[in-house]
């Protein structure tokens, strides 16, 4: 290693070394400052506005009855798609614990004003004081604890020490606004999580793509969406692009509810569609599936071939690959098997493909 080198992989150490050394003064500050408070003068009963002595209802710690509240609430959390839920899988926590319970208005109010730590965003959710579940803050309600989580990783990379940091110092500030210190994990700990969730995101990901080329004349753009239709794919998306779409239920999810999925997405020219031309000339479009976003159980691989062959054949197009070779039965036979094994690789690690939260990893 070259003395340049050296140079910069010092001044790197003593970077991090720095941020990690004020996160622990921010952290030191705040617990004396707390310290001084409780011996200079009582805590008050309840540091925001109450309404009723009614709903300061908090389960108990160490009795049966809270175990199976907690247990209760963990599955109402994962249940509640499609709106994005803090999981340790794929997230850091910090915890915020409360000696008297808060109103999720006064603890909005509170939060960060951006939501994110450089890529990652960063999620909130309150312990209700009545129900004992998780939950997105609602202002109504009463929260006995607050939990903030920084995501891991995503298709943008792995959480990296600055990202991590810059958390740790929205977590101080919050803490230091509601008057209590936050319980954070260990930096070191998460750094080599995050590094492992984006390796294994990194060799369990797929984008898989079917392109139809014409084959002499260009279809026109009118010509090529009516075709589409009639495969049944609907033009609900943005500009040059169409979806297949299917309704699945969610067992997680109470009240037979269902969840809705782009199974398919189809694109072309965007700029012929906004040229607002029916007969503007489209001479490729693409069939894309994103796997880690669509569940095993709607069969999305076998619905995308089906899909391209109809379309092709109303179209008189080819079908090949990114490079224009064409593609044969036999190539698909082989992605499909090769699709069964990242399917069963995400499954094992509680990512199964269509999930909120390996949506979340592979956005």
């Amino acid at each position: 290693m070259g003395s340049l080198q050296q140079g910069l992989a010092t001044v790197g150490a003593l970077i991090i070394a720095a941020v990690l050394g004020y996160n622990g003064w921010q952290s030191w500050q705040l617990r004396r400052r707390r310290a001084r408070s409780d011996a200079d003068e009582p805590a008050p009963a309840d540091a925001f506005p109450e309404t009723t002595p009614q709903e300061r209802v908090e389960p108990g710690l160490d009795d049966e009855p809270q175990l199976q509240e907690a247990a209760v609430a963990a599955d109402a959390a994962r249940a509640r798609a499609p709106a994005p839920r803090i999981d340790p899988l794929i997230d850091a926590i910090a915890s915020f614990v409360f000696e008297q319970p808060i109103p999720g208005e006064s603890l909005q109010q509170r939060l960060p004003r951006s939501a994110r730590a450089g890529t990652k965003p960063l999620l909130f959710e309150g312990r209700n004081a009545h129900s004992g579940e998780w939950e997105l803050l609602q202002p109504a309600e009463r929260y006995a604890e607050l939990q903030a989580a920084v995501q891991l990783a995503s298709r943008s990379g792995a959480l990296n020490a600055i990202e991590y940091s810059e958390f740790v110092t929205k977590c101080h500030a919050l803490g230091e606004a509601l008057g209590v210190a936050a319980d954070l994990p260990d930096m070191a700990e998460v750094l080599e999580q995050a590094r492992e969730l984006d390796a294994f995101a990194a060799g369990n990901d797929a984008q898989l793509s079917i392109n139809l080329q014409a084959q002499g004349v260009a279809w026109g753009l009118d010509f090529l969406r009516q075709q589409a239709q009639a495969c049944g794919f609907t033009s609900s998306m943005a500009a040059g692009r169409m979806a297949l779409l299917e309704t699945l239920h969610d067992a997680q999810q109470p009240h037979d509810a269902q969840r809705r999925y782009a199974v398919v997405q189809l694109q072309f020219d965007a700029h012929a569609e906004l040229a607002d031309d029916p007969s503007m000339p489209v001479a490729r479009a693409t069939l894309l599936l994103d796997v880690p976003h669509v569940p095993q159980a709607l069969q999305p691989f076998a619905r995308m071939r089906e899909a391209a062959r109809r379309l092709a054949d109303a179209l008189g197009a080819r079908q090949v690959d990114d490079n224009g070779a064409a593609l044969s039965p036999a190539a698909l036979d082989q992605i499909d098997l090769q699709l069964q094994q990242l399917y069963a690789a995400l499954d094992s690690h509680g990512l199964g493909a269509g999930t909120p939260a390996a949506q979340r990893l592979f956005a």
